[in-house]
């Protein structure tokens, strides 16, 4: 369950907010921390835990005799479970950042002692021992390289990402003023870029957004907070820019954190896809709250990421040569 999943499933929940708390997986998630949980651990008052047992919830008992509840499939209720205090994330109560180290540490599972490092390493991230500007030419080469590393065998022997931005940096579509790298230490370690595009909207209008990527991050600094801080920084861009959503594919256990969500709830569709074809990989996020309200339609892939394969193959030998590998997971 990533962070959306977490709101849509206690938005429905029939207990006071002020009553219960979100504790272990579910605040990593919330905090940023990772991107996903298995299920809801909450804490909750006495009073509350009155009202489950009266309502027939399956209760257990800790080794201390507090009362532990099931609820539904993927919420599980520990009766007085907090250290410290809590916060507001999203109108949730969330149990604090000490609190919650407090817990892990006490908890001591190897996964707890995982979840304590990512802890550490969020807040590593956020003593900004990076920077982020927009490209220059003089990058050109280095951010193909860049892009090219990072790519290379994930979707496909070998790759065309590269080439892809060599070709989308010369097209109409291309959006200077968003295209990003970032810096550590003097090296490039990062980029990401925008492309103007539109959904084709059932009542005919024409809806202007934005599309993204290719977006990446050195292989060596991966799930490091490298990407998500470089991903809601160009969000931020974009949206003082003036745009109003930005759709693309992508995986909803990274990009959900962010903010992003399927755009299928959003009504919008994915060009070409048959009806009740698996659309999880399109994802959508509003950066103007409510700019797609009353729009349903069929969003466009811009032209300039169908690249010429061939040609795309004869510019990957001016890089470097590198191994092909076919690879469980590749799509192409």
């Amino acid at each position: 369950m990533n962070k959306n999943d977490i709101l849509r499933e206690l938005g429905t929940f029939p207990y006071d907010r002020k009553d219960y708390w979100i504790i272990t997986g579910g605040a990593m998630v919330m905090y940023g921390f990772r991107e996903q949980t298995h299920d809801i651990d909450l804490g909750c008052t006495r009073e509350m835990a009155d009202l489950l047992e009266k309502g027939g919830h399956l209760v257990k008992r800790t080794e201390d005799g507090k009362r532990k509840f099931r609820y539904g499939d993927t919420v599980e209720i520990f009766e007085d479970w907090l250290y410290g205090t809590t916060q507001k994330i999203d109108g949730f109560n969330v149990i604090s950042t000490e609190g919650l180290k407090q817990m892990k540490r006490q908890l001591g599972r190897e996964k707890d002692l995982r979840d304590l490092q990512l802890i550490e390493d969020y807040f590593n991230m956020s003593r900004k021992d990076y920077s982020i500007r927009l490209e220059e030419k003089e990058d050109y080469r280095a951010v193909e390289n860049l892009v090219r590393e990072s790519f290379w065998n994930v979707y496909r022997p070998g790759c065309l990402e590269h080439y892809v931005i060599h070709v989308l940096r010369d097209d109409p579509a291309f959006i200077k003023e968003l295209d990003f790298v970032m810096e550590k230490d003097g090296e490039l370690i990062g980029q990401n870029m925008f492309m103007k595009t539109v959904i084709n909207a059932d009542d005919g209008r024409t809806a202007p957004v934005l599309t993204m990527g290719p977006i990446c991050i050195t292989p060596p600094l991966k799930r490091k907070g490298y990407g998500k801080a470089l991903l809601d920084y160009s969000l931020e861009r974009a949206k003082a820019l003036g745009y109003g959503a930005v759709l693309f594919e992508g995986n909803i256990g990274f990009y959900g954190k962010c903010g992003f969500d399927y755009a299928s709830r959003f009504k919008i569709r994915y060009h070409d896809l048959p009806d009740g074809a698996d659309s999880s990989f399109f994802l959508c996020r509003e950066l103007i709250p409510g700019y797609l309200d009353k729009v349903t339609g069929v969003y466009q892939t811009p032209q300039g990421y169908y690249v010429d394969e061939a040609k795309g193959e004869e510019f990957d030998k001016q890089f470097p040569k590198k191994e092909k590998q076919r690879l469980p997971g590749q799509i192409f």
